[in-house]
């Protein structure tokens, strides 16, 4: 029996060693794995874009385009400043297409800088052409004056509550920089710039 036992001693023993060897045979394979020369590190901060101003019916046209990338959606974040009261310098809905279409002419023609808002029939926006949104009462009523001294007899200033919004493009390509430039170009009154922020 002394040797039965003696015998199950150094067989479990034995065992133990060889579990113990092949873990940590497999512990030191799993480590030579990781490579740690190979590892690097991110930088905490990447290059941004960060354009400002954008007020709801400005930043409500930007989302509908920005959904129209086939790539580089996820670059983009936004975030709202709260509402914030604005003087909308514009030309209010015209009767019809063809005296929209002879307005807009009339603005090239002057090279006054607009945009023309096209969204849904239900928008009372529709049809309107935006010249410019102010943070000034008395610099909105004197961009009217000169409207209309250059002939844009329709201008006029309304007060307007509305959200004001910034997107931020992290670390964004060189196809999305342009992508935004081309936006930025068309909505004068907003802020695009270069900066650093935090990688997501």
């Amino acid at each position: 029996m002394k040797k039965l036992f003696l015998f199950l001693l150094l067989a479990n023993m034995g065992a133990a060693f060889y579990f113990y060897s092949e873990a940590e045979n497999n512990l030191s394979a799993q480590v030579s794995l990781l490579h740690p020369e190979k590892i690097e590190l991110l930088p905490a901060r990447v290059a941004c874009l960060e354009w400002k101003n954008l007020i709801e019916p400005i930043a409500r046209l930007t989302r509908v385009e920005i959904s129209k990338w086939e790539t580089g959606k996820n670059h983009v974040s936004e975030i709202s400043r709260g509402k914030m009261t604005f003087y909308w310098v514009h030309i209010p809905l015209l009767r019809n297409a063809r005296e929209t279409a002879k307005q807009i002419e009339q603005l090239k023609k002057l090279e006054i800088p607009y945009l023309h808002i096209q969204e849904s029939t239900d928008n009372p926006w529709h049809n309107a052409i935006s010249l410019a949104v102010l943070a000034n009462a008395s610099d909105a009523a004197a961009l009217v004056e000169d409207l209309k001294s250059k002939g844009v007899e329709r201008a006029q200033s309304d007060e307007q509550t509305l959200e004001q919004f910034e997107f931020v493009i992290r670390n964004p390509t060189e196809q999305i920089t342009e992508n935004i430039r081309q936006l930025a170009h068309q909505f004068p009154d907003t802020q695009l710039q270069t900066s650093e922020c935090n990688r997501l």
